[in-house]
Order: structure tokens, then C-alpha cells, then sequence
């Protein structure tokens, strides 16, 4: 794809070169969600129940993107959700990736899944790595991937806890499972089965033991993010595994603001699952989180031209998120103020359609 282009195209756009590109089964596993799909839609809808009540004659002009997640000062609060296997997408896959949001200062979450290593992606100039990961059902298998991050140079460990057993998606497809290529190498993951019977305790020793901030990805109930809290976690993921586990969980954009208010300054809240919009962003910082994390669009991008694919699905979002704020009175985004928002209960769902451009 050529850069004036691509210059020009939107999240939209990107997505449908991305279908047209991606081979068929990748699409699929990418894409779909679980059962009926009504998380992995909702997901995207929530956002836009929310309605935005801009501060006026505020002065603006000092606004950075920047911002601090777990102590780092990092570009942007838009972090690169987990996502495996992104070779599929594209050959430079993960590196492409990580190589994008280090040029802009955002946050990697690398997949325990990756096709590629920690070690290679963690050395990249300016990376900021947290490592995704299950736990093991054998202890010695995640003490050695913890060890490999921490040498590498991660930041922080991702703990994935809302996918106690693996729950097939609907892939929208009539000829059968997905199929990926049997050349496809998981790096950090071993084939070990993963532990199906983690608790709190499990948590709680894992946190003492990981020489690193652990962040647990999955809450969705205030009474767990509390109990995440009071062992010690350094911050959350407000998530539903976008739409791919448990069909008919709620969406995070309506789980968000209740999960943040129970622990307050305890540790950090992040949000991932239908974010498309820098407006969504803006929308989750006021609603509690410190950052976002953003999935699906990225693939998008990494499909369609790679690294500069990637820097683009990032630059729409920060410069998006950084245009919206200013509109609305925002002085600085580590601080947006909860009354920035209003949910909507008589408007959403109701909208007429979009009446399409003529040509002179």
C-alpha cells in the first residue's frame, strides 16, 4: 500500500483491506467471537451509549498525549492489547508491531502466544514489553517464562484469568473448524496444558513470587477487582476476552466505571473490547480507566501495510483522542473528569441510518 494512501484511510477502510487480505481460517480465528456473538458486538455498541458533555472556555493548548502506567511514562494511553499468532496477518508479524507503538510510545502486550520471543521483541529501541500469559499446570513451565521476561526486559506480566477452558467461537464460516498453517511456532508456549484450576491463592502466591507487577486480565465485578487489589496486584483489565470466551457477559464500556469506583487509587484499571474511536478512549479515561488497550483494529492495520499499518491505526486513535479531548475541556489525560460523560438511556440503538454522499 502506498504511504499517501494510507495516509488518508480510515480504521474502516483498513478493515476491509485487511478482510480481503488475511487468508481465510486467520480471518476467521482473528475475528469471530463466541457462540451468537452478542459480546463481540456489543462490545463495540456500549461505547457509544455513553455521550459526552464537553467543558467550554477551558484552555487546552498544553495537552499531551502523555501519560504514566504503573510508574512508566509512556506516549500515549492507548496500549496494544494481547493478540497471538500475528504472522498470520503479515510476515513481520509481532515486530512490525512492537516496532510501530515504540516509534509513538505506547505499551505492547505480548501474547504468551506470539510467534515470536520475548527476548527479540523486548530489545527493540524504545520497546515498552508486558508479557501475556496463562499459568501453567506445571509450576516449572510459567517460573520459566516469568524468569524470560523479566531477563528480557519486560515491564510488567498480563495474567489472562477469564479463560478457564477453551471456548470454541462461531468462526461464521459453513466448512468447519479453522485450520492454521503446521508451521506456525509458538516461541514462549510449549504445549504445556494450562491450569484449569487457578484461585486467588493461586494469584496470591503467583504476585509474590513474579519479581514483576502482575496486571490481571478478565474482571468484569467490582468484588473481584477488590480482591485483586488486596493481594497485591498492580492493575487490572477490565475485559471479556473480546467476546471470544463467555457470550452474553457484558460489555466492558458498562462494566468499566462500577469496576474503577471499587478500587480507586488501589491499583491501575485498564479497559480493552470494542475500542474503534479516539472518542472511546476519551470515554474510558473519564469512566476510571488509565489506559486503553486495543486489539482487533491493529491486526487490521498490521495486514494491510505492515509496521506503517500498525503506526497508522495508532495515529487516528492518539490524534483522534488528543482533537476530542481538547473539545471538550480536557486539561490533562490522567485526570478526565467522570461528569465528562452521560449515559444515554433514550438515544442509543434509535439513530437513523447514514445517508450516503452524492458526487456533484
Amino acid at each position: 500500500m502506498d504511504r499517501p494512501f494510507l495516509s488518508s484511510v480510515s480504521l474502516a477502510g483498513l478493515e476491509r483491506i485487511a478482510s480481503e487480505i488475511i487468508p481465510d481460517d486467520a480471518y476467521a480465528y482473528y475475528m469471530t467471537g463466541a457462540r451468537d456473538e452478542i459480546t463481540l458486538r456489543a462490545n463495540v455498541a456500549a461505547w457509544s451509549s455513553w455521550y459526552l458533555a464537553p467543558l467550554l472556555l477551558t484552555d487546552t493548548r498544553e495537552l499531551t498525549m502523555e501519560t504514566t502506567v504503573l510508574g512508566a511514562s509512556v506516549g500515549s494511553p492507548v496500549m496494544i492489547a494481547p493478540m497471538a499468532a500475528q504472522t498470520l496477518a503479515h510476515p513481520d508479524g509481532e515486530l512490525a508491531t512492537v516496532r510501530a507503538a515504540s516509534a509513538g510510545g505506547h505499551v505492547v502486550v505480548l501474547s504468551m502466544n506470539a510467534s515470536m520471543p520475548v527476548e527479540q521483541l523486548a530489545a527493540e529501541p524504545g520497546a515498552h514489553v508486558w508479557l501475556q500469559l496463562y499459568l501453567s499446570s506445571r509450576d516449572e513451565v510459567t517460573a520459566n517464562l516469568v524468569e524470560r521476561a523479566r531477563a528480557a526486559g519486560a515491564e510488567a506480566l498480563v495474567v489472562t484469568v477469564d479463560a478457564v477452558v477453551e471456548s470454541p467461537t462461531t468462526h461464521r464460516r459453513p466448512h468447519g473448524p479453522i485450520g492454521l498453517p503446521s508451521a506456525l511456532s509458538f516461541p514462549m508456549n510449549d504445549g504445556t496444558p494450562l491450569d484449569d484450576g487457578i484461585t486467588w491463592a493461586t494469584i496470591e502466591r503467583f504476585v509474590a513470587e513474579a519479581g514483576l507487577p502482575v496486571v490481571l486480565k478478565g474482571i468484569l465485578r467490582p468484588d473481584d477487582a477488590r480482591r485483586a487489589a488486596d493481594l497485591g496486584c498492580a492493575g487490572i483489565v477490565v475485559s471479556n476476552h473480546g467476546g471470544r470466551q463467555v457470550d452474553g457477559t457484558i460489555a466492558t464500556a458498562e462494566a468499566l466505571a462500577d469496576v474503577a469506583d471499587a478500587v480507586a487509587d488501589r491499583l491501575e484499571v485498564y479497559v480493552d473490547g470494542g475500542i474503534r474511536r479516539g472518542t472511546d478512549v476519551l470515554r474510558a479515561l473519564a469512566l476510571g480507566a488509565r489506559a486503553v488497550l486495543v486489539g482487533r483494529p491493529v491486526l487490521w492495520g498490521l495486514a494491510a501495510a505492515g509496521q506503517a499499518g500498525v503506526a497508522r491505526v495508532l495515529e487516528l486513535l492518539d490524534s483522534e483522542l488528543h482533537q476530542d479531548a481538547r473539545q471538550c475541556g480536557v486539561t490533562d489525560l490522567r485526570a478526565v473528569p467522570r461528569d465528562l460523560v452521560r449515559l444515554s438511556t433514550t438515544i442509543g440503538g434509535s439513530l437513523p441510518p447514514i445517508l450516503p454522499v452524492r458526487g456533484r
